[in-house]
């Protein structure tokens, strides 16, 4: 919110000829009026005022008048854009006093949490109290977490996260077991929000039974949640997604390469014991993640990673459904830099697959760097 503008135009007519430009010209025209509107202060209130509050009057005149308004810090302007807020039947109209009211800032919380108590209200002002990064605005959010409509209550959900408030837990926690994907995809974001409060196990708890998701969306997003995480419960709860782990696992291909990933991030010699054990049981794309990944891990882990490349770059045959992997397998080899992989990689320099050559050559020239 920017203080008031001691700025004056020379009269009071070239002020009125700055607001009138607001009601005249095509959009392009006007918005850069407003531009200038927003440098006159005090002087343009009364008449932003005047276009605000005409109900008769040109719906984009008292759309930019809004967004004019919420730039001037004076205790007219909140009250009238609130009453716009509640009175406007235009959808349109009503975002643009709410982005106004966001610019005002904590002046507006009050006013904002008392239209809540109006259903037909509540989203919009959800929406502006969660622009608006106060403490203040903590309570009201929480509250409107119970709200009937899934929207409102995604967007209450995502604007608490960056509180990260241990009193929000609750409301999370319930969030998580919500029957709209959009309300528990806002509270798994809610959830790791409170890692500093929550320890490693509960998350894992919250978290787990997310990976069965009837929405593939909010199950791959609890997959790469818990590979956010730490520690071996972290680990079990994804490499059950392997076959290789659980032979009943049904996994798509999709939630195993997002678990061969959270795997790979977890950057741990169980993780990479699990992923290498269930090679064979996986989907060409997360066979691919996988070797894409084994180059990220961290230095210790690199000899058993170039061992698993090397391994199955032998046995994999030299045909055009294979062409792909097999190229990657050979840069990846490149990339681990283990000089073991020189023999093997020379012997792909005539490869009949022509790709697999060329890739075959760039890896050699990593090694001898």
């Amino acid at each position: 919110m920017s203080a008031f503008n001691e700025f004056l135009p020379n009269s009071a007519a070239a002020t009125g000829a700055t607001i009138a430009g607001l009601c005249q010209g095509d959009f392009h025209d006007r918005w850069d009026q407003a531009r200038q509107v927003a440098h006159l202060g005090e002087a343009a209130l009364t008449d932003l005022l005047a276009i605000l509050k005409d109900e008769d009057g040109d719906w984009e005149a008292r759309w930019f008048a809004a967004r004019a308004l919420g730039e001037l810090n004076h205790p007219q302007v909140v009250p009238a854009l609130i009453a716009t807020f509640a009175a406007t039947t235009d959808d349109d109209l009503r975002q643009a006093v709410a982005a106004a009211l966001t610019q005002v800032g904590p002046p507006a919380i009050a006013a904002l949490g008392e239209q809540l108590a109006q259903p037909a209200l509540r989203p919009v002002a959800v929406q502006a109290l969660s622009r608006i990064p106060h403490p203040a605005t903590l309570p009201l959010l929480m509250a409107a977490t119970d709200d009937e409509r899934s929207p409102v209550r995604a967007t209450a959900l995502d604007a608490l996260c960056p509180f990260a408030d241990i009193a929000t837990w609750p409301v999370v926690q319930r969030g998580l077991q919500d029957s709209a994907p959009a309300v528990r995809s806002a509270a798994i974001r809610g959830l790791l929000s409170l890692r500093g409060h929550l320890s490693a196990d509960q998350l894992v708890e919250f978290l787990t039974p997310l990976v069965d998701d009837p929405d593939e969306t909010i199950a791959q997003q609890a997959v790469y949640a818990l590979g956010r995480l730490t520690g071996p419960a972290a680990a079990t709860a994804l490499l059950r997604l392997l076959p290789a782990s659980n032979p009943a696992a049904q996994s798509t291909a999709a939630l195993q390469t997002a678990a061969v990933q959270a795997l790979i991030w977890h950057n741990t010699t169980l993780a990479l014991t699990g992923l290498v054990a269930a090679w064979d049981d996986l989907a060409p794309a997360a066979r691919l993640a996988l070797v894409q990944g084994l180059p990220t891990l961290v230095p210790e882990l690199q000899p058993p990673a170039a061992q698993a490349l090397a391994g199955w770059l032998g046995a994999m045959p030299a045909t055009s459904e294979h062409s792909l992997l097999r190229r990657h397998l050979v840069l990846a080899l490149g990339q681990v830099g283990r000089a073991e992989a020189e023999p093997l990689l020379r012997s792909l320099l005539t490869d009949p697959d022509q790709g697999v050559q060329l890739h075959a050559e760039a890896a050699l020239r990593q090694l001898q760097r």
